[in-house]
């Protein structure tokens, strides 16, 4: 009997040792969760000093808008839009008609099209000027892309021309003329491009018909 309630003691002692043990198990858990407190303790903290901080300056450089300053300032569209048919062009083919590359010729008369539309406007400066309606690609006219673009007079000729450009004379409607100082369209060649006399002494005139201007 003595036996008996010996190996009882003993049996007794191994799972209160065991049971006092901590468990891989719950004892990991708990640590993790313990952790997890401390974990959400860092980040509340965290974003109460967030809050709390000191808003950063913007440093940030304005970007400049590509349609103000240059040599006559920004263009103020007007009320009309026209296309301009040449006075003594290429029988069927007599209105100003812009290509790709900016150059003008005569071409079928196509009213809604964008490549044929102007309209007559005025720069920031008070000059009038020509507003091109289409638009231009990079593969033809990078200088183009994203600017608003008018008639110039580059010496040579007239085309079409970036409205801030320093390095022209830019055109209007003078009189049923094209015009740019002395420097008027006087016709077209043989292969039915725009001419200019620069001195303004042999003009051609234009008729103009008001249309709806077109997306570029």
């Amino acid at each position: 009997m003595k036996a008996f309630v010996n190996l009882t003691i003993a049996l007794f002692a191994v799972f209160a040792s065991v049971d006092a043990a901590p468990q891989r198990g719950n004892g990991g858990g708990r640590g993790g969760r313990g952790r997890n407190r401390g974990g959400a303790t860092a980040v509340a903290t965290s974003a109460a000093a967030i809050a709390t901080a000191a808003p950063v300056a913007d440093t940030t450089t304005p970007v400049a808008d590509t349609n103000t300053g240059g040599a006559g300032g920004a263009v103020t569209r007007g009320a009309t839009t026209l296309v301009l048919k040449e006075i003594g062009g290429v029988p069927g083919n007599e209105c100003l008609t812009f290509r790709n590359n900016g150059e003008i010729v005569d071409a079928a008369c196509v009213n809604e099209a964008a490549d044929r539309q102007l309209t007559p406007s005025t720069n920031a400066a008070g000059q009038d000027v020509l507003l091109v309606q289409r638009s231009f690609s990079a593969g033809f006219r990078p200088d183009l892309v994203g600017v608003q673009a008018c008639v110039g007079f580059n010496g040579t000729t007239f085309k079409a021309e970036d409205c801030q450009a320093t390095d022209i004379q830019l055109v209007s409607l003078v009189g049923g003329q094209l015009q740019a100082g002395a420097a008027c369209q006087s016709g077209h060649d043989d292969l039915a491009q725009l001419t200019v006399d620069p001195t303004g002494a042999n003009c051609v005139g234009v008729t103009t018909t008001a249309v709806t201007p077109t997306a570029p």
